[in-house]
């Protein structure tokens, strides 16, 4: 709960700016003579600073930072996603597609295309924003010490890659974006895959991606506030409060949630063998986090299509009734005719579940005012279901010892050849060996899935400024996958190889997912 009430509280600093003086109605907007004082000559004066600070700082960095901080606690259950899905990703691209966008700014600058800021203006926002982006970044890497996924270096958190490129994607969308939309989209989609990119080369845990994205940002925010205060920039485009109820709400947006979903899976049942013993198992489910980006465009103020990618971390419980743990046959020994199991099962350890989602659909909008409208979605597309492995948890049957129930033969037989190699291998005393847990890894294994699925959804979108909105949202989908289980309860022949029985069953999976989004307006 305490994560949740920090995640919305997070929405608070985009409210409070937005809280000043409104126009009285969607048909009068601020000119540009109206955001400049007059002096006593009768001359306009360049705007005040709290003038430069509103215009430059749009508060977007603020959730990501945010987001970041809470989904820390996540981070090494995202990396199973990325292992489970790419585990030999290795691209190099991220070193160069961070810097692109701003590539792209100062090469248009250089054909002559007019942007936003003079030569000088531009160079001294740059170098500020670049300043203050390496001096956040490097201040949080050498103090926090994080240790990276692939335990190269301990200067994990944040990711200056990431950082880099959100700050330049911003540069882009300051200096251009009002010239087409497209630049902004394009900037902000190579930042993007920037970040996800640092993932999947296991270089950066999700929470230094999201935290890298919000400092580049706000540090481009503040690069242009110092240097419009130094050259006391004269912004002759209209002002970003100058939009109206009807125009089209296309987006680009970078949401994240959580999601509640059925009480349990509908798990096939297990045996020990064939017609043997039940396992029973029951599998749990908690509260899942999501992260996603998604984006539409929209035709009119009500229409428009788009698209969704979602992925998902779901804790997963395995309980499994006393009575059957004690019956079932862990590793086949009763099949073998041992007259008890070497081994007694204690339980079930687990993965999260993690799941991806392409969706593709409709989106309408309804405007209320001009701030505030209300938003809706019919999505079609695949959930790709990662595979998911649980471990065995057991311990050593004490009634192998008792001469009453196993004779010495019969231990000599199935029992001493193994309890010696545990006692020698570990140097481990009889009591010991009793008291110890075993870890069989593999022991069930979940086949990566993907099944058509469905999703609708609705919104509530505050826009605070021209191009920069918040919204909240709650999300249903559904799918039904066929999972497939193969038990591993036989020991590993001469080749290390065990024999696995399969088992199939389709699972209704209903999500609601609630969370809240910053969104690009264009």
């Amino acid at each position: 709960m305490k994560i949740r009430v920090l995640l919305f509280l997070s929405i608070f600093p985009l409210i409070v700016p937005s809280l000043h003086a409104r126009l009285p109605d969607d048909t009068a907007y601020p000119t540009k003579d109206s955001l400049l004082s007059i002096s006593p000559e009768g001359k306009y004066s360049a705007p005040k600073a709290k003038e430069h600070f509103r215009r430059n700082f749009s508060y977007m960095g603020i959730p990501f930072i945010v987001s970041g901080l809470v989904v820390k606690g996540e981070n090494r259950n995202f990396r199973t996603l990325r292992n489970r899905f790419e585990p030999n990703f290795h691209q190099k691209y991220d070193n160069y597609t961070q810097y692109l966008p701003l590539a792209a700014t100062w090469g248009m600058k250089l054909a002559g295309v007019e942007g936003r800021s003079s030569w000088k203006e531009l160079t001294v926002s740059n170098v500020f924003s670049a300043a203050l982006m390496a001096g956040f970044v490097n201040t949080l890497k050498y103090t926090t010490k994080e240790v990276r996924p692939d335990n190269s270096s301990n200067n994990s958190f944040p990711s200056g890659h990431t950082a880099t490129a959100f700050m330049c994607a911003t540069i882009l969308h300051k200096e251009y974006g009002m010239l087409s939309p497209w630049y902004s989209i394009g900037g902000y989609t190579l930042a993007g895959l920037t970040g996800v990119t640092r993932q999947l080369n296991n270089r950066h845990w999700i929470g230094d991606v999201l935290v890298g994205a919000g400092i580049g940002m706000i540090s481009t925010d503040l690069g242009y506030f110092f240097s419009d205060l130094i050259f006391k920039h004269k912004d002759t485009r209209a002002d970003d409060t100058s939009y109206n109820r009807y125009e089209a709400p296309s987006f680009l947006s970078f949401n994240m949630g959580f999601a509640t979903g059925p009480s349990s899976l509908r798990t096939a049942e297990l045996y020990d063998k064939e017609h043997g013993s039940p396992l029973g198992m029951r599998l749990r489910t908690g509260t899942a986090t999501v992260v996603s980006v998604e984006g539409a465009y929209f035709f009119n103020a009500y229409l428009g299509l788009g698209g969704r990618l979602k992925v998902a971390t779901l804790p997963v419980i395995a309980d499994i009734p006393e009575e059957n743990k004690r019956h079932f046959d862990l590793d086949n020994d009763l099949q073998e005719g041992a007259p008890v199991n070497m081994f007694l099962l204690d339980g079930l350890e687990s993965d999260h579940l993690g799941m991806c989602d392409i969706d593709l659909g409709a989106y309408f909008s309804y405007p209320l005012n001009r701030h505030f409208q209300l938003g809706g979605k019919l999505l079609v597309g695949r959930r790709l279901n990662a595979d998911f492995t649980l471990n065995s948890l057991s311990r050593i049957n004490p009634d192998i010892f008792d001469r009453q129930k196993v004779s010495q033969e019969a231990y000599n037989q199935f029992y001493k050849e193994d309890v010696e190699y545990y006692l020698q291998q570990e140097d481990l005393t009889t009591h010991e060996l009793l008291r110890s847990t075993f870890v069989d890894e593999e022991f069930l294994h979940i086949r990566k899935s993907s099944t058509f699925k469905l999703g609708t959804g609705v919104s509530l979108t505050y826009r605070y400024k021209e191009d920069a909105a918040l919204r909240l949202y709650c999300d249903y989908d559904f799918a039904s996958p066929r999972l497939t289980y193969d038990l591993k309860n036989t020991w590993v022949d001469e080749e290390g190889n065990r024999e696995a029985r399969s088992y199939s069953k389709r699972t209704p999976m209903h999500n609601l997912t609630f969370g809240a989004s910053i969104a690009f307006i264009f």
